[in-house]
């Protein structure tokens, strides 16, 4: 057993405080749907923002992060942080106008965006999507990781790891409510950090620090020429040469080329645009939203990536292969049996120098393998967690298992709260029974809840990689991005469009992932396999593709079926023939001004992320200019700020 009675008592102090939160709050929650959801709108920015930072950091987020750092390099990170760019856009643009939608989900902001039947059938597809797919595939993963940290740490099989962990989380869910979620955030995020930072400290000294990572770089494996890149290195040739785009730099013009921009969340993920809802108005949304990009992006990063690359060092990559052709007969946690063409066997014994660390099978029984075939190699998700158990103290070690166990709920409960708010507001109460009574509901957020956890649990048993599931995710509705943001801005754009974006985006993501077809994508094609930048490109251009066909042939639609939204909103851009309608809503230009302001934001979170990573890799004049980048930002980030909510002021 890897923790001390000390560790369990702290471990277990919070599972009190978490449960004691849910009976606090269990009274007020129950009441309606506005209180069991969105905390009866009455959130300050603080709480808001640090709940958005604290559900962003789920258990399973520093173990997919080691895991890119370690397999690829820091640069794979660029994968997430590219989405900064559509977090500064929802600071100076999209919260205030979901705020003032007055909206309680993203499904619900569709029926009065467009009106309608259509509208209403795109609400009611939107609300089985998130309900049933989306924060279920989240949820899936975070289980995921609950799972390996158990196996680590507790040496618990990963099925009935899952199983407790669905329990531990369910029993604070029908409690809590979203009231539970907000406030346990608060601690989470405050243990989190101390105890990242603590981990990354303790590891990053044990290794030399930045000097000793360097060394251990110029000596080589494991460590490579994009370990320490904060941007990959091309290729030799010029840019209109194949040898240019080497795999990782072609990965990286992807995220910030494509990425940011083509996904569902660029407007505001389902758990931001939640507590913008929850927030006391949308000044405090916004700042919410200010709050948690900073945090997000440019604060927290960087103890993981520490860990990260202190692990190379003390965990190095394991691996076992084959010398001999054949089939593989025999798989277990300790050992691979071979059989090659004559009958004759071979045992792969699997067991690394450490308990903890040690490779673990890659292949099946009667799986046919090649000469110098890989069989078994070690997880690089759990090196974090194995570092932990290895250099952290008895009390420290409780301290981060709980910080841990605390990111799990607090990911759980959102997700769970959320799926169930899309149900219960955009499928139950709109379209099965608009007319029950305010508990009524509450009862069937709860019973909703267990369901959507359930079905999560049952992926998470089948799953095994968190990055995978991550990717999936991403590229799912990877094309929807462009018709998101022009909803707000242009009143051409229809529900259609919407439905065309969304359906053909999980069509071809669906089909680009489970087609066995063979590739030859330059950069993006891994021997005849199509890798997640090149399906994310594929499923983007098949999405745009489809969505201006529709809009195309939908033809012209009734301005007077956007004045409600108009009147609400008050959005900026093309909406001529429906201010027409609506000639008392007063018109501001906004367009410079959110500009202005997300380039701004943008020089502020990266300036301040690469001039912390700057000084960490020792790189001292780099870390200077990044962090004058990160000053100037800032200053046009307040001045921008003043400008906007003054003008928004009655």
């Amino acid at each position: 057993m890897a923790l001390a009675p000390l560790d369990w008592f702290i471990v277990g102090a919070y599972v009190i405080f978490a449960l004691t939160v849910g009976v606090v709050y269990a009274k007020k929650a129950g009441k309606d749907v506005n209180q069991y959801f969105l905390s009866g709108r009455s959130l300050p920015w603080w709480i808001a923002g640090t709940s958005m930072v604290a559900t962003s950091f789920a258990a399973d987020t520093p173990l997919v992060i080691t895991g890119w750092v370690r397999d690829f390099g820091i640069w794979k990170n660029w994968l997430w942080w590219c989405y900064c760019g559509g977090g500064m856009a929802s600071v100076f643009l999209f919260a205030r106008w979901w705020r003032r939608g007055g909206v309680m989900t993203k499904a619900e902001l569709a029926e009065l965006r467009y009106g309608g039947h259509g509208a209403a059938a795109l609400r009611a597809t939107l609300g089985v999507m998130h309900a049933g797919v989306t924060n279920t595939i989240t949820l899936c993963w975070v289980l995921l990781a609950a799972a390996k940290i158990m196996d680590v740490l507790l040496g618990i099989d990963q099925t009935l790891a899952v199983g407790l962990a669905c329990g531990v989380a369910l029993t604070y869910c029908l409690m809590a409510g979203f009231w539970g979620v907000v406030v346990t955030d608060l601690v989470q995020f405050v243990m989190a950090m101390v105890g990242s930072v603590s981990l990354a400290w303790m590891s990053w000294s044990a290794v030399g620090g930045g000097a000793g990572i360097a060394e251990a770089a110029a000596a080589g494996a494991p460590f490579t020429a994009d370990t320490l890149a904060l941007v990959p290195q091309s290729g030799p040739g010029s840019i209109f040469d194949a040898s240019f785009w080497t795999a990782p730099f072609a990965a990286l013009c992807v995220y910030l080329g494509v990425s940011w921009w083509a996904v569902e969340n660029v407007d505001g993920a389902s758990v931001a645009v939640q507590r913008i809802a929850a927030s006391r108005d949308e000044r405090q949304g916004v700042f919410a939203m200010l709050w948690f990009n900073i945090a997000h992006y440019a604060l927290r990063p960087w103890p993981w990536i520490m860990v990260a690359l202190a692990s190379l060092v003390v965990l190095p990559p394991l691996k076992v292969t084959t010398p001999i052709a054949g089939r593989v007969i025999s798989v277990d946690a300790e050992r691979v049996v071979v059989e090659n063409a004559n009958g004759s066997s071979q045992e792969f014994l699997l067991a690394g120098e450490e308990a903890d660390w040690s490779p673990s099978p890659l292949v099946k029984v009667d799986t046919q393998v090649a000469v110098g075939a890989t069989l078994a190699a070690t997880d690089s998700e759990r090196a974090y967690v194995v570092m932990m158990k290895r250099f952290l103290p008895v009390g420290l070690l409780g301290l981060v298992v709980a910080s841990l166990l605390a990111a799990f709920m607090s990911t759980i409960d959102t997700h769970v709260n959320l799926a169930a708010s899309f149900f219960v507001n955009d499928i139950y109460r709109r379209f099965w029974r608009p007319e029950a009574a305010a508990k009524h509901y509450v009862t069937v957020a709860r019973w909703a809840s267990v369901v959507v956890l359930l079905l999560a649990g049952l992926m998470a048993s089948q799953a095994s990689s968190i990055s995978d599931l991550f990717l999936f995710f991403l590229a799912f509705l990877g094309g929807v991005g462009p018709v998101y943001v022009l909803r707000w801005l242009w009143w051409r754009v229809q529900a259609s469009t919407e439905i065309t974006a969304m359906v053909a985006s999980a069509t071809a993501t669906v089909a680009l992932t489970f087609l066995d077809i063979n590739w030859e994508l330059g950069p993006f094609s891994d021997n005849g396999l199509l890798v997640a930048e090149g399906r994310l490109c594929l499923v983007v251009l098949t999405s745009l593709a489809a969505s201006l066909i529709s809009l195309v042939i939908a033809g012209r639609p009734d301005p007077a079926g956007c004045v409600a939204f108009y009147r609400a909103v008050r959005p900026a851009g093309c909406w001529g023939p429906v201010a027409a309608l609506a000639p008392e809503v007063q018109r501001r230009s906004e367009g410079v001004s959110a500009l202005l302001g997300i380039i701004s934001g943008l020089s502020l979170v990266f300036g301040l992320m690469l001039g912390l990573g700057h000084l960490l890799l020792g790189s001292s004049q780099s870390a200077e200019i990044a962090l004058a980048v990160a000053t100037v930002g800032g200053l046009g980030v307040l001045v921008t700020l003043k400008r906007q909510l003054r003008s928004e002021a009655p």
